[in-house]
C-alpha cells in the first residue's frame, strides 16, 4: 500500500509542472504507468524547456542535454518498481542539472576523495553559464511577485494609482520610491 506522504516532494514537483491531474494520478497510486509517465514527462518538458529558454548555447551542450535525457528516458522504460523509475529521473536531473552550469564532473573510478572544496566545482572549465533579466522581465517577476503577496485586486488598485501618477519610472521603481513594494 503506497502511503500518501511517500515520494512527496517528488509528486510535489510533478504537481507544479503538470498540475493536478498529475497529483491525483501519483497521490496515493502504486500504478508503475503511472510513474513512468509523469518522471518521462518531467524529462521532456525539462528538454522542452531548455530548447525554447536558451537562447545561446554551444552544440555540444545541447548534444549532451538531449542525451541525458535520452538516457533517462530509457532507464525509466527499463524500470519495475517506483523506487527505481524516481532513482532513473533523479539520476538523469542530477547530470542535466550540473551540465546546466557547466559540465557533469566525471571522477566515477578516480582514487581520490573529493571534497566540497570551492576549486573542486569550478565547473567553467570548457564554457560559462550567463543568467541575465531584460528589463521586462524584471517588471514581470516584480508583478508576479507582488501579486503574490498582496492578492490581484489589491495590485490592480496599486497598479491603477501608478498609471494615474503618470510617473516615468518603470511600476517596479516607482512601487520601491513610494514605499508600496
Amino acid at each position: 500500500m503506497n502511503e500518501y506522504s511517500k515520494f512527496l516532494p517528488v509528486k510535489s514537483a510533478i504537481e507544479d509542472l503538470f498540475g493536478k491531474e498529475a497529483w491525483y494520478a501519483l497521490k496515493e497510486s502504486n500504478s508503475i504507468p503511472d510513474w513512468k509517465k509523469y518522471c518521462s514527462n518531467t524529462l521532456k518538458a525539462l528538454r522542452l524547456s531548455i530548447q525554447e529558454s536558451v537562447q545561446h548555447f554551444d552544440p555540444e551542450w545541447i548534444k549532451e542535454i538531449d542525451q541525458e535525457v535520452a538516457r533517462g528516458l530509457e532507464s525509466i522504460k527499463r524500470n519495475s518498481t517506483i523506487e527505481d523509475v524516481i532513482a532513473s529521473l533523479a539520476g538523469a536531473l542530477i547530470n542535466i542539472s550540473f551540465l546546466q552550469v557547466g559540465f557533469m564532473p566525471r571522477r566515477k573510478g578516480q582514487d581520490v576523495k573529493i571534497t566540497l572544496r570551492k576549486e573542486n566545482w569550478d565547473l567553467s572549465l570548457y564554457r560559462s553559464v550567463i543568467y541575465l533579466q531584460s528589463p521586462d522581465q524584471l517588471e514581470r517577476k516584480f508583478w508576479s511577485e507582488q501579486q503574490r503577496e498582496m492578492g490581484f485586486q489589491n495590485q490592480i488598485d496599486l497598479h491603477y494609482e501608478y498609471k494615474a501618477s503618470k510617473s516615468e519610472l518603470p511600476y517596479s521603481e516607482w512601487c520601491a520610491s513610494n514605499e508600496k513594494a
